[in-house]
C-alpha cells in the first residue's frame, strides 16, 4: 500500500502549455493524514490501530475510536464528509453520523478536555511533506 501511495504522490501533470510539471500530493497526503489521525487515536484510546482501520465492525471500542478519528479529521483539517468517508473506508453518511455523535459526547467535560488535547496535537503536527522536517537532524531536536 505504501508503494501505491508513493506512486500517487509522484504522479505529475503538465500545464496546458507544457511548461511546468507539478507533483500531485493531495490524495496521498489525505491518506497519510488519515493514518496519522488513526494512529494518534489508537495511542490515546488504547485501541489497536489495526482495529480502527478495520473494514469490519469488530467491536464497540474500535467503532468509537474510528468515530473520534473521523471527527478529528472534520474539525482539525476541515475535510468534507465525503473525503472523510473515503479516507476511512466508509460513506459520507457514516462520517456525518460519527461527527454528530462525537459532538454530542463533548458535553462530558472529561471527554471534551481529552478531545481538545488531540485536536491541539493534530493542529500543531508538522505537514507530512514538510521539507524542513525532512532536512532536520532529529537527534539535534531532542538534545
Amino acid at each position: 500500500m505504501i508503494k501505491a501511495q508513493a506512486t500517487t504522490m509522484m504522479t505529475a501533470v503538465t500545464a496546458g502549455n507544457g511548461s511546468s510539471v507539478q507533483p500531485l500530493c493531495t490524495a496521498g497526503m489525505g491518506q497519510i493524514r488519515a493514518q496519522f489521525i488513526m494512529d494518534l487515536v489508537a495511542l490515546a484510546t488504547g485501541v489497536p490501530a489495526a482495529q480502527i482501520r478495520s473494514e469490519t465492525r469488530n467491536n464497540a471500542r474500535a467503532a468509537r475510536a474510528r468515530q473520534i478519528a473521523m471527527y478529528l479529521a472534520y474539525v482539525s483539517f476541515q475535510w468534507p464528509l465525503a473525503r472523510i468517508g473515503a479516507a476511512f473506508g466508509r460513506g459520507r453518511t457514516t462520517a456525518g453520523y460519527a461527527c454528530r455523535l462525537v459532538e454530542d459526547l463533548r458535553d462530558d467535560r472529561g471527554f471534551d478536555s481529552r478531545l481538545d488535547r488531540l485536536e491541539t496535537c493534530l493542529k500543531n503536527a508538522p505537514d507530512p511533506f514538510d521539507v524542513k522536517l525532512l532536512g532536520t537532524n532529529l537527534m539535534e531536536m531532542v538534545a
